[in-house]
């Protein structure tokens, strides 16, 4: 443990990561406190092993346990334990960011900044129609009508989103409930072929709620423009002298998202930060 590290309290990284090994968690954790002294808390399951507490404990990083068995998958039962793990805790954080961790990546700390909003979500630069995965996520959940009402809406992913204390418990909350409410339909000819679950529709019912105002002291960013960036869909790049990725305004973006799905034309990757962070 590194006792100079001085933990800021007020602020709260909260992460599920569930399965990972440190070859995938620890460009999360490098980077991150690189750049941050903000509490950390990772929910990991049962069978955490050995090299990750140590890693763990070496870059003060909390972990929560959860052996509950996940019957719909992680991605989806998360919102449930981010809420008991909120709940339990003795110094309630002002901020929280609720983030997706293996393919996550810190550039600035994203609390240094004035937020106008107490809960914020972000959006990527495609609509919910030209995705396959995310029209299937709506459709399958909430259904062809809601889906046809925000079809021509941004992707906003659940991957990141940052807020204040009580709006991300409203948040999660509502999750919790909307994803027992509209369980994901699998098709009868996915079931009789045994065909694997979809993975990830919690994402369908995260756009549903968003698009449709259930959260009304929100404020959606746009990829351009705003303090994280999710690389899913673009094309172009651009990075400042440090060679740090920067958004449309010259800034600095804090989180880079989905940086492992980003490639040149020669097919070699425009990060490389298994590199920087071996």
């Amino acid at each position: 443990m590194n006792k100079n590290l001085k933990i800021n309290y007020k602020n709260l990284i909260l992460s599920a990561a569930i399965g990972y090994q440190w070859s995938e968690l620890k460009i999360f954790v490098k980077s991150l406190r690189k750049i941050s002294n903000d509490r950390v808390i990772l929910i990991v399951s049962n069978n955490i092993n050995e090299i990750i507490k140590k890693k763990f404990n070496h870059y003060n990083i909390e972990y929560f346990i959860n052996s509950k068995k996940t019957n719909f998958g992680i991605a989806q039962e998360r919102y449930e334990i981010y809420q008991s793990v909120l709940e339990r805790l003795k110094h309630k954080p002002k901020r929280i960011l609720l983030t997706d961790s293996r393919d996550v990546v810190f550039q600035s700390n994203i609390f240094n900044h004035n937020f106008k909003k107490p809960l914020n979500f972000f959006l990527e630069k495609e609509k919910i129609l030209n995705d396959s995965r995310n029209t299937r996520w709506l459709t399958r959940t909430v259904g062809t009508k809601e889906f046809e009402k925000i079809k021509n809406k941004n992707i906003c992913c659940s991957g990141t989103t940052l807020g204040d204390y009580d709006e991300i418990i409203k948040y999660t909350n509502l999750m919790k409930k909307s994803l027992i409410l509209f369980p994901y339909k699998r098709p009868l000819r996915h079931i009789i072929t045994f065909k694997k679950k979809d993975t990830g529709y919690d994402q369908g019912i995260h756009n549903y709620l968003i698009h449709n105002n259930f959260f009304k002291e929100k404020e959606c960013h746009q990829n351009e423009y705003s303090k994280i960036c999710t690389t899913a869909y673009m094309s172009k790049f651009s990075f400042n002298k440090n060679k740090q990725l920067i958004n449309d305004k010259g800034e600095i973006y804090c989180i880079i998202h989905q940086y492992d799905r980003c490639f040149e034309k020669d097919g070699s990757a425009v990060f490389n930060f298994e590199k920087i962070y071996d």
